[in-house]
This record gives C-alpha cells, structure tokens and sequence, in this order.
C-alpha cells in the first residue's frame, strides 16, 4: 500500500523492495505499536476521535503485540505503513486516522529511542554481571602475583587480582557512558509530526508519560532529523568494544607459550586441524576483533549522518540497523566472556619467576632515596647498572661493592639487602598509594568497586521499573486506572 500523493502511479515493485525498511523494521515493530496507541489517546484526549473506536482500535493494536506481524510484503515500505493498513482492515474509521498529526519522521524517531532505552537497560546489567565476575576474579587472586608491563616489557610486580580490578573499574567507567546515552534518549519526539510541529492539538507531555519518557523534545525539526543519540550510543558501545578487546589481547599473549603466565580454559579453546598439540584461544581471538566491527558500524553511522540537510531523509532509516547490530555484537560477547573469566588460571610459579630481580629493581632506587637521600636520578642510575649485573649473572658481593663505589653510594646496602628489597611480595607489599597493587588495598579497591556497582545496580532497577510500569500499562498487562 503506497500513498500516491501528487503522483499518479505506483512505486515501481524493485524500487519499493531496494527502498524497503521491513527487513530491519523488527527491532522496533513493537515499539512502533506503543507509539499508536499512545498516538490514538493523544486523538482520543483531544476529542478528535470517540472512546469507544479508540478503545477498539488499541485492543487491536495490543494483539499486534501478542502476534506480531510478518514483515515480508514487499508491497510497503515500512513497518509503519503496514501497521496502518492492518488498522483500517479492523478499525477503518481509526486507521484512515493514524496520521493525522503524526509523521512516520517523529514515530519513527520515538520507536527508535523507546527501544535503544530498553537495550541500553539491559546492556547496563550485563556489563553489570561481567564487572561482578571480574570483581569476584580480582578478591580471589588479590595475593596472586602476577607481572605488569608498559611497552610490554616487565614493569614491576603485581597481582592478577589487580590486574583483573583495572578492567572492571574500566567497565564501571563505561557504565557511566550508558548512563548519559539513557539520559540523552530519555526524551519524546511524538508530536513533532514531519518536520515543524502540527495543528492538531496534541498533549505531548501526556504521550511522554505513557510511554516512560521523562520529557519532550523542544524543536521538532532537530527532534525527527537528529540521530546523535545514535552517534552517542554507538561510541560507547565501542569503547565497551575497546576494553573486551584489550582484556582479550592480554588473555592471547599470556596463555602463549612464551609467556605462560596463564592457561586458557579448554572450553574456550580449540586445537589445530593438523597440530595436536595447539591450545589455541580463539574465543578470546575473536572478542578482540570485536572493536574493529564496532568502529565500522560507527564510521558508517557517522558518514550516513554526514552532508544531510536538516529535515527527514531516508538515508537515516539505514543508520539504524547499524545500532541494532552494534549491540548484538556487544551483548553476546558480554555473556561469553562473563562465563570465561572464572575459568581462566594463573601459572603462579611462572609468575613469580617474570617477578623475580630485576623486575622489582625501582624500589631498590626508592629505598636508597627515601632512606639515605640519595637524588633519585642518582640511584636510578645506580639501579641500572645492577639491572645489567643481574642479566648478566655477574651480581655478587664484589660486583655490589664495586658499583656502589663508582657511583658514590656510601651505605652498609649489601646484597642480601639488595635481594631482599627486590623480592616479588614484598615489593607489592611495600606499595602504599592509594590505588597501587598492594594486596590490602586492592582488596580495599575491589570492596569500593562492589559498592559502585550496587549503586549502579539500583540506578538501573529505578529506571528500569519506570519504564516496564509505562510500557505495561500500553500493553494492557496493568490496568489504566492502577497508578
């Protein structure tokens, strides 16, 4: 069904199909109903349409909910213009109606931020369940020392446990970005009509809070044409993308033989096709490639957005699959690196060997600093030079002697206080800055990052309970008169 408008003949049966949104139309068909029926209590409210055809309409849009629709007759385009068909088979008198005051641009724009409301809810809790199973990896290897790099050279000791708590607070930073994407959807276009606003008199603060939006757009030209939202949406889907990307690289180089610093669960390994001997960690192979999809379903959102003119082109109707997709991608991987973090292992004695002097050698220039008040640049050159000893095998009492007189280091030091100073766990025990990978205080950190978490957690339940008890409500699960 096509309106022909100022033109005489029907779109042409391919340029209908190649213009066609249908076959992505089915991540908002839902919402687009919701949009209906609250478009038909806006007619009703108005006194433009009676109650009893307006309660007959919606009890017929309300079983679309519960039989959706098949969205595969090439004869429309969208899913908007066959709900409206499937309307005026059942209630003429309201289906010819359905446009009056609302475009498909301002219910299109409100089906799209309905639906990127609720999957944003539930990218927040599963971002919420992989932050908790990293938090639960991080208290139970709070003590396990493990190396850190920086140019992927060893750096100094530390704990897996540590490690694990940086990329949860990551994630809890990027649940921030949910938050604002929420708050930056969180706002009604219906009524903005096509393009500047309508005559009819539609109470747009009243289909805002029936459909759980917390308020209104204020110019309907940005409001149907703007899809920054969707820009915002995919940028933090991204940097989510960004740091399962980063988790997983460090996942692939240390389960590598050359590394062996942890071992890779089997269930989420896969062996070679002629090497037996392969333990190769494809889950993780595949999550880091993940950021690449990601920035290419961003790049293209971008440039679909790019060079367009204010109003409603339909080049945006192609933006949206690329959200739809983004999360997919997102939230799949989410659940699987959920179950994979609790198996993963740590090779302890392999860890305490790449911990081993020199790898601890900076606290070395820091006790003769903070001891004897030796300059700093002094006693990291001093540092140094033992670092090339010990690579060596030429570090012994003689040697000790030798350095500390070349550079001017008058202290009783000896070597077994210099071994001593560099010893893995008590190094990571005689960090004190708030923050560092001192076991007590990642502990500390990890009971901090609970809390956050709970305080997101109730974020999400508020939200989330005011939104369902809106949309419930259209639905007919909840009576209108309950409040």
């Amino acid at each position: 069904m096509h309106r022909k408008g100022i033109m005489e003949r029907e779109l042409d049966i391919d340029a209908a199909k190649y213009i066609s949104s249908l076959n992505f139309d089915k991540e908002i068909l839902e919402s687009v109903i919701l949009v209906n029926i609250v478009h038909i209590r806006l007619l009703e409210k108005a006194g433009i349409i009676s109650s009893e055809l307006a309660e007959k309409a919606e009890k017929h849009l309300q079983t679309m909910l519960i039989k959706p629709l098949s969205l595969d007759d090439p004869r429309y385009e969208d899913v908007h213009m066959m709900i409206e068909a499937e309307l005026i088979k059942y209630v003429p008198q309201i289906g010819a109606s359905l446009a009056l005051g609302k475009s498909r641009n301002d219910a299109v724009a409100t089906a799209i931020r309905l639906r990127l409301k609720e999957r944003l809810l539930n990218l927040h809790e599963s971002c919420v369940t992989f932050c908790e199973a990293m938090l639960r990896k991080a208290l139970e290897e709070s003590e396990i020392i493990f190396p850190v790099y920086t140019h992927l050279q060893r750096a100094a000791p530390a704990t897996f446990g540590f490690v694990m708590h940086s990329y949860a607070v990551r994630l809890l930073k990027a649940l921030q970005h949910i938050k604002l994407v929420y708050e930056l959807s969180d706002e009604s276009p219906l009524g903005s009509a096509a393009v500047a606003g309508t005559s009819v008199p539609l109470d747009r603060e009243y289909a805002a809070s029936l459909l759980g939006f917390s308020k209104v757009s204020q110019n309907a030209l940005e409001s149907t044409t703007s899809r920054e939202f969707v820009i915002e949406a995919l940028s933090c889907l991204s940097i989510i993308a960004l740091i399962l990307s980063s988790l997983s690289e460090e996942f692939v180089v240390f389960s590598s033989e050359e590394f062996d610093l942890i071992t890779f669960p089997e269930e989420f390994s896969a062996t070679s096709s002629i090497m037996p001997q392969k333990r190769n960690p494809v889950v993780a192979e595949i999550v880091r490639t993940k950021v690449a999809e990601l920035l290419g379903l961003l790049t293209s959102a971008i440039m679909m957005s790019a060079r367009q003119v204010s109003g409603y082109n339909l080049d945006l109707q192609q933006i949206t699959p690329k959200l739809w997709q983004a999360f997919e991608i997102i939230e799949e991987t989410l659940r699987i690196m959920t179950k994979l973090i609790p198996r993963l292992k740590v090779n302890e004695d392999k860890c305490m060997s790449a911990c081993s002097p020199p790898t601890g050698i900076v606290e070395v220039a820091n006790h003769l600093s903070l001891k004897y008040g030796i300059p700093f640049r002094n006693a990291h050159a001093f540092a140094g030079r033992i670092s090339k000893l010990i690579y060596e095998g030429n570090l012994n009492e003689n040697s000790l002697q030798k350095t500390k007189a070349e550079f001017n280091i008058e202290t009783p030091l000896t070597l077994k206080d210099l071994v001593n100073l560099m010893e893995p766990k008590r190094v990571i025990y005689s960090y004190t800055t708030v923050g560092s990978a001192n076991p007590k205080l990642v502990k500390r950190a990890v009971e901090d990052s609970m809390m956050d978490l709970e305080e997101e957690k109730r974020w999400a339940r508020s939200k989330r309970a005011n939104f369902e008890f809106a949309l419930n409500k259209l639905k007919g699960r909840i009576s209108a008169q309950k409040t």
